[in-house]
């Protein structure tokens, strides 16, 4: 069962309704860098990506 894209913070998800981010999946192909340069993404973000692209 995949359950990743339920157990995402609410900042994460704030996150991605701000950017128009559709879904976890299409987060995580992103690059880091890429990700660091938006708007509203910090390191904490960063290792909660990092944690859900280790997942999957």
């Amino acid at each position: 069962m995949n359950t990743k894209q339920e157990v995402i913070s609410p900042e994460l998800k704030e996150f991605m309704s701000t950017q128009k981010i559709p879904s976890v999946a299409a987060l995580l192909v992103i690059d880091n860098e890429r990700l660091i340069g938006m708007e509203g993404f910090g390191w904490r973000l960063l290792k909660e990506v990092l944690q859900l692209r280790k997942i999957q």
